[in-house]
């Protein structure tokens, strides 16, 4: 359905039907009658309130014309209750209308959903400060017993609070006996209705502040990074840059740079966005580095910055819809705040899964903010220090690299744990080394990526894993069922009874996580002050703080963690960094199981202090000829990315196809079998003869189900994607027709992020 205005005639002669759309897991528009108060003035993209069943919901209107539809009697279409009051933004643009439908279509997402994407949220109304007292009548009544039965427990809850109860709290909705008793206790003068000036209220919902309110406990580790940034801005970025924001056309660069010379090349551009009257969107994986990432931003540009938390894009609305441009940094949901005139959107880190949404609609907001770019003619750059493989060889981007300094790269020792003892995490050399460190108070971080992975088996005499031969994944290795299976196509195999590289018959299965670290740190420096940092240490927010400001201030000497490490702030620099199992992460049956080995292994190196100061890292593998670890010991990404790339060609993986994770989940598992059965049947049977589709499965996840659910998955690998969202389509609308609401929930993931 279009959602350009029609042409209408006189809006006085006719009856005017709006057709509307509501945040709900609703994928059509429902059409309502125009009350002639609003006739005039009702357009495109104006928010209102409809009757939707036995609620009130606010809505989008996305067209409007003078026809009834056929498929109902205009005798029963229901009409528009009034305009959306108390809104932030009461009327959106035919750009955002359009965003959320383009998601809608690309995510194979019902478009109501999507419309929550760029709606701001109505602010919650204010409880009323009308309070219920009792009266002296009120009381004799109680102690005389004349009160009538029906109003004892009203009259009796009043008279107990000496300031009385409040309206909201008495009279709650829909509760028609309390309003009728109340109405009652006041006619017999037994109750009085009174505004107190003292009235409880709940905590302040957090909302955005700009970075000036806001606290300053990391200002002087702030000042200490800002020492490592460039001070002269790079003349041919600054062109660039200003040839995209003049343009008022959509482009995209890839920006691969360390952290300094990306932030460095960030304000630059800011400055040069705010010149030409155009805002700015800034977004990180997490909430703690878009604090700090604006904190910088701040001191660095002397603009207003606001940083807006994961969940409260509609809060910092007031701050973006001012006249003059704006600079927000937020989470993936900031990249739909409502701006005037974004001349710039800007990913760091674009790489982290973190920009991918778990929950319906599944967008990325990599692919977002390029949308949302070609609607307003503006810039998207997408910056890491090792940026995706999509992003890398995107035919749509042009490439900046910058690689890092020669002179502020550590050294590094490659230790083969092939010729350590069985279960070693310590090597000899590793243990040496920190002993050093040590001595020198030079810092020490422990690197070891246990979060995330799935165990799976490996030759404890040379690094082989078993991988399937069709999808090239580890296989999962499951001591209940004593298999191993693939988790892409479902094929299962046989334990092995020796490696069929060197004949051993040696096999352990990949389980070593940081909190054996820990304990093993502990036992060979009983003195060292060490901290663990990983996702189950980071849960509660005062414990991690105190955590961070050890690690700014240099309290700890040895930092055990995960990659939980990098999602904030750059950590200072360390003496040593010790990378346990660099392989680790290979071993997850995932097709991008390499590139996040890859991209991790590089943050940890970028810890260690340069040679010159003593910088040292130590890499322990199994896997010491992968592409993946020569890359790091060469510092050549060319290294790995033409490989990888090879790689992902020959087995046609993105950046190559696009894939769509399509999951059936119920309680039922022979029904579930089913469905999943006929789901692929059904996508296998559109094709046509036509091969650009690939359909893999189903298979049944592995893992604990939840409350007694299991799910069968499906993996769809398609060159061309709108063909291949448009199949999952109509697939998905003929099965939910065919089964009971409830009884089987189908879920599609387009370009899915997580495998493993």
């Amino acid at each position: 359905m279009s959602l350009d205005e029609r042409n209408l005639p006189d809006h006085t002669t006719h009856t005017l039907y709006a057709d509307v759309i509501v945040p709900r897991h609703i994928a059509k528009a429902f059409t309502y009658a125009v009350p002639p108060a609003l006739a005039q003035t009702l357009t495109i993209g104006q928010r209102v309130l409809v009757p939707f069943g036995r609620t009130m919901l606010e809505g989008a209107v996305i067209s409007l014309s003078h026809q009834p539809p056929t498929s109902i009697a205009a005798a029963y279409i229901k009409e528009i209750r009034s305009l959306a009051d108390g809104t932030d933004d009461p009327d959106l643009s035919s750009t955002r209308l359009t965003l959320s439908r383009a998601i809608a279509e690309y995510y194979v997402a019902p478009w109501g959903q999507c419309l929550r994407l760029v709606l701001s949220k109505t602010p919650a109304k204010r409880a009323s400060p009308t309070r219920y007292m009792i009266t002296d009548q009120g009381r004799s009544a109680l102690a005389s017993g004349s009160c009538p039965d029906h109003l004892r427990q009203i009259l009796d809850r009043i008279a107990r609070l000496s300031r009385g109860v409040l309206a909201s709290t008495l009279l709650k909705p829909r509760d028609r006996t309390s309003r009728k008793a109340v109405t009652a206790l006041q006619q017999l003068s037994w109750v009085v209705a009174t505004t107190s000036p003292v009235i409880k209220t709940a905590a302040p919902k957090r909302s955005v502040k700009p970075v000036a309110q806001q606290d300053d406990r990391g200002e002087r580790a702030d000042q200490a990074l800002l020492a490592d940034m460039p001070s002269d801005p790079d003349p041919l970025w600054t062109t660039r840059v200003a040839d995209c924001l003049r343009s008022n056309q959509a482009r995209k660069i890839v920006l691969c740079a360390p952290w300094e010379h990306r932030v460095s090349r960030l304000t630059r551009a800011i400055e040069q966005a705010h010149a030409v009257g155009k805002s700015v969107i800034i977004l990180a994986g997490e909430i703690a580095r878009a604090a700090w990432l604006g904190r910088l931003v701040s001191t660095l540009t002397d603009l207003p910055v606001t940083v807006i938390p994961a969940t409260s894009v509609s809060d910092g609305m007031k701050y973006a819809q001012g006249a003059t441009p704006s600079v927000i940094v937020g989470t993936r949901s900031a990249v739909f705040t409502p701006l005037p005139s974004i001349g710039l959107i800007w990913m760091d880190r674009e790489e982290d899964p973190a920009f991918k949404e778990p929950q319906e609609p599944r967008y990325h907001a990599r692919e977002v903010a390029w949308m949302r770019a070609q609607g307003e003619g503006a810039l998207v750059v997408l910056a890491s220090a090792h940026p995706s493989l999509e992003s890398a060889f995107d035919s749509n981007a042009e490439t900046h690299v910058l690689p890092p300094e020669p002179t502020r790269r550590p050294a590094i020792e490659l230790v083969d744990l092939s010729y350590e003892p069985g279960g070693t995490l310590f090597s000899r050399k590793l243990v040496a080394a920190m002993q050093e460190s040590m001595e020198r108070k030079a810092g020490i971080l422990l690197f070891l990526n246990r979060k995330g992975y799935a165990t799976t088996l490996v030759c404890r005499d040379c690094g082989w894993m078993p991988r399937c031969p069709s999808c090239a994944v580890t296989l999962a290795y499951s001591r209940e069922a004593g298999h191993l299976s693939c988790r892409y196509c479902g094929q299962a195999d046989i334990l092995p009874q020796s490696c069929p590289l060197c004949k051993a018959a040696r096999f352990s299965s990949v389980g070593d996580g940081t909190e054996r670290v820990e304990l093993d740190a502990r036992r060979l420096f009983p003195a060292a002050k060490i901290a663990r940092l990983d996702g189950s240490g980071l849960h509660r927010a005062a414990a991690a703080h105190d955590l961070w400001e050890g690690v700014r201030s240099g309290t700890w000497d040895i930092l055990i963690g995960t990659q939980a490490l990098f999602q904030r702030e750059p950590l200072p620099r360390r003496g040593l960094v010790g990378i346990l199992q660099a392989d680790s992460g290979l071993h997850v049956p995932d097709f991008r199981a390499a590139e996040r080995t890859y991209q991790l292994l590089d943050e940890a190196v970028s810890v260690a202090r340069p040679a010159s100061e003593g910088g040292l890292v130590v890499l322990q593998t199994r896997l010491p000829s992968h592409h993946a670890v020569q890359a790091i010991l060469s510092a050549d990404p060319r290294r790995f990315y033409d490989e990888e790339l090879a790689a992902r060609r020959l087995l046609n993986y993105p950046p190559f196809c696009h894939l769509a994770a399509l999951s059936v989940s119920g309680k039922d598992r022979q029904e579930l079998e089913t469905a999943a059965t006929r789901w692929k049947g059904r996508l296998e049977g559109s094709l046509d003869g036509e091969e650009s589709l690939t359909v893999l499965g189903p298979v049944p996840t592995m893992g604990k189900s939840l409350k007694g659910h299991h799910r069968y998955q499906i993996l769809v690998k398609g060159t061309d994607r709108a063909r291949l969202c448009r199949l999952i389509q109509e697939s998905v609308e003929s099965l939910e027709s065919a089964y009971r609401k409830g009884q089987i929930k189908f879920t599609v993931d387009i370009d899915p992020v997580d495998m493993g």
